[in-house]
């Protein structure tokens, strides 16, 4: 007899263990509840019997976290996740890697999907749905959820963010303070209130200077270099009439601009002044050195993967629903004084 032939099978434990094979299934892949003391029975059957499963498939669906971001290429969502997975490893849990590609529908879908799986909760960041499509999510579905870099008005909804007017205001004022009043915004998505917000905070300053943003100069696109390089090549066509400092949605689009403008001929920060968004690793050593405003991105992962884990463990979340983090204006060499004429 083979060796294949000997090992008990899965039709063995449920007969051994007086159930249903598909009980026996449910017990093992944990697609449905099975009752405390059917469960025991179930796995006590397994070990006398010495039944074994693919491992693979346990591990992959038990202790699971899922965790949504809306692109894996944009390097602040690696550090965002590098702080969830290092807190998943060490509470035990592995993760379920989900990125929707900045398509809010691809998102619903890819989340409804796993939250319909056997998975002990996750974790969305810089999510392109509204607030109501994730409350009724959460409400349709009971399984912990903590958002990213988004106040969600809901007392079952965790949330961790910056105050991005607040960190956009702080920006438009250094660049006024620098006698920029030709401030120009490259905006991300426009279904992402996280841009929304960013923009009211330029608003907010411009208007206490006297000034306001032109909505020539306040460009949507999609959030990575192409976009911005594109947006940023449209503000710099009419030479006569441009900014003379932009701020743009993220660090990523900060680049494409950076891009954009010596494409054009021009210097930065001696034509133009640009603040990015988020401080990921390579913002100090673009060229020139990116000014930023820096997100605490790995001790948010860090952070919502603890508030998941008490979540999961039954612990109520004290708060308002939510948790603001720090975000400085990493001041570097890609702002600098304006000087020349304001048609320049």
């Amino acid at each position: 007899m083979s060796k294949d032939a000997s090992r008990p099978k899965l039709l063995d434990v449920a007969r051994h263990a007086r159930v249903s094979p598909a009980t026996v299934s449910r017990v093992i892949h944990h697609t449905a509840p099975v009752r405390a003391n059917i469960r025991a029975r179930v796995l006590s059957s397994m070990t006398t019997l010495g039944f074994e499963t693919n491992r693979f498939s346990i591990v992959a669906l038990k202790n699971l976290i899922a965790v949504l971001i809306p692109d894996i290429l944009n390097p602040f969502f690696a550090q965002v996740v590098r702080g969830i997975q290092d807190q998943a490893a060490a509470d035990g849990f592995m993760l379920l890697l989900i990125d929707s590609t900045e398509d809010a529908q691809r998102e619903d879908q890819l989340l409804r999907a796993a939250l319909m799986k056997p998975i002990d909760g996750a974790i969305v960041v810089g999510s392109r749905l509204s607030d109501d499509a994730l409350i009724a999510l959460r409400e349709r579905h009971a399984v912990p959820l903590v958002v990213l870099n988004r106040n969600i008005a809901h007392s079952a909804i965790p949330c961790i963010l910056v105050d991005f007017e607040n960190a956009t205001y702080r920006a438009a004022r250094h660049l006024l303070r620098l006698n920029h009043t030709r401030i120009a915004y490259l905006a991300g998505p426009a279904q992402s209130n996280a841009s929304r917000l960013r923009r009211r905070g330029i608003e907010l300053a411009l208007n206490e200077a006297k000034l306001c943003l032109r909505e020539d100069w306040c460009l949507a696109s999609f959030p990575n270099e192409d976009g911005a390089f594109q947006a940023m090549s449209a503000m710099l066509a009419i030479d006569h009439d441009r900014p003379t400092a932009v701020i743009a949605y993220n660090d990523v689009m900060a680049l494409g601009a950076l891009h954009a403008i010596r494409a054009h001929r021009l210097r930065v920060p001696e034509d133009i002044s640009v603040i990015g968004f988020d401080d990921i690793a390579m913002a100090a050593h673009a060229n020139p050195p990116l000014t930023t405003i820096a997100q605490p991105k790995y001790r948010m992962g860090k952070l919502a993967m603890q508030m998941l884990h008490q979540m999961i463990a039954g612990q109520v979340i004290s708060g308002d629903g939510y948790t603001l983090l720090e975000s400085p204006l990493i001041v570097r060499e890609s702002t600098a004084p304006y000087i020349g004429s304001e048609n320049k």
